[in-house]
């Protein structure tokens, strides 16, 4: 006889019908703060944007699967706007599985304050090194062809002149930009979970 739960494997439980709601209402939220960065520009391209948040907030609350989700769905949403032929969205896509992946596996794995905060410590770690691949092997070698390396490599040494190379704009200029928006991202998310698990879950 029919429960009116839609089986979906996660690493927690299967997804209910008010789960899946919850992760489309996430998702879609999601898309619309793709669209929301705040009007500092670092290294002349790079915005701080918080759209990874709810895909945070659903991997603490449902498990990773939940958070790989919200995640595909906002970057296929994404791709009726894009210039970048789809690389913009995969890019973005890898690097946000590189966060949400670690923390549903180490945070799922128990309870308690010490695995939230190691989770979310583990997600920074994981965006990091999947940005270092993602932007040395796609973004920024797509950015150089965009919009041509003299002019890329003007608006990166504006900031930091030392770089004169992709790697260098990568290690030295892109990467610590992504620890910064990790430990945002992370901050924001440890809060909105406190607050807001009881009523979602």
């Amino acid at each position: 006889m029919s429960t009116g739960t839609t089986t979906v494997s996660n690493t927690k439980s299967s997804f209910s019908t008010k789960q899946i709601a919850t992760i489309g209402i996430c998702a879609a939220i999601s898309f619309v703060l793709m669209f929301v960065k705040f009007p500092v520009a670092y290294l002349g391209f790079l915005e701080l944007e918080i759209s990874d948040l709810p895909a945070i907030f659903m991997t603490l609350v449902y498990g990773p699967v939940a958070g790989v989700f919200v995640e595909l769905i906002k970057n296929i949403l994404h791709l009726a706007t894009t210039s970048t032929g789809m690389s913009g969205e995969l890019a973005n896509f890898a690097v946000s599985l590189g966060y949400v992946i670690p923390l549903g596996l180490i945070f799922h794995r128990g309870n308690g304050k010490r695995k939230l905060i190691t989770g979310l410590g583990a997600g920074i770690i994981g965006m990091v090194i999947m940005g270092i691949i993602i932007n040395y092997f796609v973004t920024v070698p797509l950015y150089l062809t965009l919009f041509g390396k003299d002019a890329v490599l003007g608006m990166v040494q504006a900031v930091i002149p030392s770089i004169h190379n992709v790697a260098g704009i990568v290690i030295l200029g892109i990467t610590p930009f992504n620890i910064f928006k990790g430990l945002v991202i992370s901050i924001l998310a440890y809060y909105l979970y406190k607050v807001l698990k009881d009523r979602i879950a």
